[in-house]
């Protein structure tokens, strides 16, 4: 089997599981702690539904109502991030089955793996930095990726692997939130410092995640993101 067609046979097995946009991003210009060795990482995810986003939207609490009620694993965003994860990990089971090396980046196998810092709450490669090197968004205020199609309302996850895949990076793109302070005026707890990122830029200075109730307002409250669930 040729590089392409086992490209096009590795997008449509990730689009049969429901990903919504994928990407093959070259991330070889990594350092070694990041990419793991890795030249490739192939990125996708889901959108959240616009019924959903606009439920949340109309209602401050929704978090914490759904902790209280203990529902918070009926939640569609908990749900979403489920699915991406275990998309993830089939797609390693793929390639590895096609004899190449793969790393699943989901939530269980990075903590799993010790690729996860329990202490500073981080992990060497988010999805949101490989998101920005294949070009598809930015870092907003509220430390998360924001998309010109989705805003922030999406689940992501990614596999790093060796296959000789067809990828491609694009520099970061610059930050479009503007004087826009929404999601640091919604945040209850003050975690979002309102400033506008830059590459770089130190963690601390947009969040302070310790404070993060994850809450979803500053998500559902982002004027991008609005503008794709208000959008028919």
């Amino acid at each position: 089997m040729t590089t392409t067609h086992f490209q096009e046979e590795l997008l449509v097995e990730i689009k049969n599981q429901g990903a919504d946009f994928i990407h093959f991003v070259d991330i070889s210009h990594l350092s070694g702690e990041q990419n793991k060795g890795y030249p490739t990482a192939i990125l996708f995810g889901i959108a959240l539904s616009k019924t959903y986003l606009r439920k949340v939207a109309g209602t401050p609490d929704y978090v914490e109502q759904m902790k209280s009620s203990k529902t918070i694993e009926n939640d569609e965003f908990y749900l979403t991030e489920m699915k991406t994860d275990g998309i993830a990990n089939r797609i390693e089971e793929f390639l590895v089955e096609n004899k190449f090396e793969a790393y699943s980046q989901s939530e269980n196998n990075i903590i799993k793996t010790g690729y996860f810092n329990k202490e500073h709450r981080k992990t060497p490669l988010p999805h949101k930095t490989i998101a920005m090197h294949a070009g598809i968004g930015w870092i907003g205020k509220h430390n998360l990726l924001v998309t010109p199609k989705y805003g922030s309302a999406i689940s992501m996850c990614s596999v790093l692997t060796n296959a000789p895949l067809k990828s491609k990076r694009e520099e970061p793109m610059d930050s479009r939130c503007g004087d826009c302070t929404i999601c640091r005026k919604v945040c209850k707890t003050g975690a979002i410092k309102g400033n506008l990122w830059e590459y770089g830029i130190a963690r601390e200075k947009i969040i302070d995640v310790f404070s993060c109730t994850t809450c979803f307002q500053c998500v559902v409250q982002c004027p991008w993101t609005q503008k794709y669930f208000n959008n028919n």
